[in-house]
């Protein structure tokens, strides 16, 4: 082992012993710092919690914290105040002029909601506008608005009323002075009246003796009224008794001819109008009738036996017993003396034969008869009458050779009645309807019509034929349902 140096182990115990202090202190300086930057660390966040439920970091640069700023600098503030004691200071002084000095913001709000509240229910009650239920300043605004409008409308209404009153004092003055004129007219009447009452008075006692004499000579013309009024009551009794015996004869004289009496209806209809002369095939016929007998091509004839005749006419009202012959038959060729006619239809188990008799109701070469075409006709028996059939059958006549007649009169020759109209069988409800109302009201008026007609036939004794019967009578029964 070499020998130490004595002075060399000084140096460095001393060295070491420094350095070991020096370590130390460090240490304890590290120490210290430590401890003292944890609490300025703790103090900051802590300072920077308070700070942040104060204001938002953001908003220290925003417009309403530099008019804060701004604000200072006027009067009734400090320069030294913080932005947040202007903004307390400015809440305050709103406070103030909402609620009254001394007032807390809650306070001052809950006044500016009661106002507004009132606000809206006076302008519920005066009919105008409600304000809006959350801005003050647009609640005043719109009150300013609609005590404007209303002060205008008090204005006008003024003026109205002083228009209204100054046209109330000028007819007052005209009823004064009316009533002026009309004072001195009944003043004026009443000297009339007087006068003529005085010269009434004067002309009464002349007038009383004259009426005497009137009255007297009109009770003498009365009983002479009277009596002649009891003779000419005699005469009328004795003529009236003479009437009613003159018509119980002539009742008895016409039940005694009833039976003897001709019925001139049916001797009209079952003279026939021609006979067949020739049958030359079940298709074809001739007849008796040519040019010279006012016939032409289209006139159809029913055919019936020449040994049963023509049949009377029967009963109008129902289509029994109805007046079908063999045949009927159309003229399609008219030649001098006779025509050729087709065969429209023919009965099952009949045959046309030589000398049978032809008949067409409306055709006559020697008369032209005038006929009576009342009411709708269902020629194509359908069961709905229409006037366009009824046209078909009035054609039919005046193109064969008759005349037509508006109304039954001693003129008329024969009446064709059409379908009975049908009254509808509407229910109370279904009659508060217009239209069935109306469908109503219009068959009772055809209804009645077709009554008439048929009772005026019936008393004049006009024959009267229904659809079906006159369709048999002229040979058309077939041809119409086509």
């Amino acid at each position: 082992m070499p020998p130490v140096n004595q002075g060399s182990r000084g140096t460095m115990i001393a060295w070491l012993v420094a350095t070991t202090v020096a370590a130390v202190a460090a240490i304890i300086c590290a120490i210290y710092f430590y401890v003292e930057s944890n609490r300025v660390t703790q103090e900051a966040a802590t300072l920077t919690g308070k700070y942040k439920e104060v204001v938002a970091e953001a908003a220290l640069a925003s417009s309403d914290v530099q008019d804060l700023k701004a604000k200072r600098s006027e009067e009734g503030y400090n320069p030294r105040m913080t932005v947040l004691d202007v903004a307390l200071k400015q809440r305050d002084d709103l406070a103030a002029r909402m609620a009254g000095a001394g007032a807390t913001s809650d306070k001052a709000m809950t006044a500016s909601s009661k106002a507004v509240t009132a606000a809206a229910e006076r302008a519920k009650d005066a009919g105008i506008p409600a304000p809006p239920a959350d801005n003050l300043t647009a609640t005043v605004d719109a009150l300013n608005g609609s005590m404007a409008s209303m002060s205008q409308q008090i204005k006008t209404l003024t003026s109205e009323r002083d228009a209204a009153n100054k046209k109330v004092q000028d007819t007052i003055a005209q009823l004064n002075a009316a009533k002026s004129e009309f004072e001195k007219a009944v003043a004026d009447s009443r000297g009339q009246a007087d006068q003529a009452v005085t010269g009434a008075s004067q002309d009464r006692a002349s007038k009383d003796e004259q009426i005497k004499k009137l009255t007297g000579d009109a009770e003498s013309a009365q009983k002479a009224a009277q009596d002649a009024q009891a003779q000419s009551q005699n005469v009328i009794s004795d003529l009236t008794k003479q009437l009613e015996d003159a018509k119980k004869r002539v009742q008895q004289i016409e039940v005694k001819l009833g039976d003897k009496r001709m019925n001139t209806a049916d001797a009209v209809v079952r003279q026939p109008d021609g006979t067949i002369v020739r049958v030359p095939n079940s298709q074809t016929v001739y007849i008796d009738l040519g040019s010279g007998d006012q016939i032409s091509p289209g006139l159809t004839f029913e055919v019936y036996d020449r040994i049963e005749g023509v049949p009377s006419i029967g009963d109008p009202a129902t289509n029994d017993n109805l007046p079908i012959g063999k045949a009927s038959i159309e003229v399609i060729r008219v030649g001098p003396g006779s025509s050729e006619c087709r065969v429209v239809r023919l009965q099952p188990g009949q045959n046309i034969v030589q000398g049978d008799l032809i008949e067409n109701l409306v055709y006559d070469k020697n008369t032209k008869y005038n006929f009576l075409v009342f009411g709708n006709f269902d020629l194509d028996q359908n069961g709905v009458p229409t006037p366009q059939d009824t046209d078909v059958v009035k054609r039919l006549v005046t193109q064969w050779g008759a005349k037509l007649t508006d109304k039954v009169n001693a003129d008329t020759d024969f009446v064709v009645l059409g379908k009975e109209p049908v009254i509808p069988n509407f229910t109370t409800e279904e009659k508060q309807d217009p239209i069935n109302a109306a469908k109503l009201a219009q068959a009772e008026a055809d209804a009645e019509a077709y009554d008439a007609v048929k009772r005026q036939a019936i008393e004049l004794h006009i024959p009267i034929l229904n659809q079906n019967r006159f369709l048999y009578f002229v040979g058309y029964y077939e041809l119409a349902q086509r």
